[in-house]
């Protein structure tokens, strides 16, 4: 009758009263007693990028424009066509830099262009007139526009010292300043107003009557269409008063 016997495990030793139970050390801690250095964990090795050399960008460049050169001795007129190219590209950008020059400019001047002017509100368009009168040497500018103005929207005296009578008319491309409107300013400037100076300055232009009764002799009307005011704002060209 065979038994079968278990193997025996080592006897605990008791723990004396009073003593603290043993706690498990960190390996770290058991090297450190035995003046071993604690083994650092390996990093993963990370690939190592070929770095392109700055040779390699001039030779691909230097062998294409070969090859391009080739081709364009061996059929003359493909050189004409890159040269129209080149040469249109070339005024395409002198064209962009010019306009933002120009935008840029207008900007840090506050600058508008017509479209923004015929936008505007008949009062706020009023009250810019006013301000590029301030800005070209005027005194005692005064926005008098509205119900009953008599044809007066911006009274000023001008830098020799002229009253200017200037009547602002925010009208849109298609609709030009008539003559009557022409002749009611020129029928209340001097009498009511006692003006020196009589303007009219519109977003859009004059017909062929109206111009007529302000270039009379005893009428003597400043005319400022549409393109007369974005040259009187951009440089100070013919205000009103000249």
């Amino acid at each position: 009758m065979t038994t079968s016997h278990r193997p025996r495990l080592p006897e605990r030793r008791p723990r004396r009263r009073g003593q603290a139970p043993r706690t498990r050390q960190p390996v770290a801690n058991l090297q450190a007693r035995a003046g071993l250095r604690p083994a650092r964990p390996q990093r993963g090795r990370r690939p190592t990028r070929r770095r392109s050399r700055p040779g390699n960008g001039v030779v691909w460049c230097v062998a294409i424009l070969t090859v391009v050169a080739l081709y364009v001795r061996a059929h003359p007129w493909v050189g004409w066509v890159l040269l129209a190219v080149l040469v249109a590209a070339v005024l395409v950008a002198v064209l962009a830099l010019r306009a933002s020059l120009r935008k840029t400019r207008r900007l840090a001047q506050g600058m508008r262009t017509l479209q923004e002017f015929t936008e505007m509100t008949p009062g706020n368009f009023e009250h810019a007139i006013a301000e590029l009168c301030r800005r070209d040497g005027c005194r005692n500018v005064r926005v008098v526009g509205g119900s009953g103005d008599l044809g007066a929207d911006v009274l000023a005296v001008t830098p020799l010292g002229k009253l200017v009578v200037i009547q602002c008319k925010r009208y849109s491309a298609d609709n030009l300043v008539g003559s009557p409107d022409a002749q009611k300013v020129g029928g209340t400037a001097r009498p009511v107003h006692g003006a020196d100076e009589v303007a009219i300055v519109t977003t859009s232009g004059f017909t062929v009557e109206a111009r007529r009764y302000a270039a009379l002799p005893t009428v003597n009307i400043h005319l400022l269409g549409g393109q007369e005011l974005i040259r009187w704002e951009a440089d100070g060209w013919r205000p009103p008063w000249l």
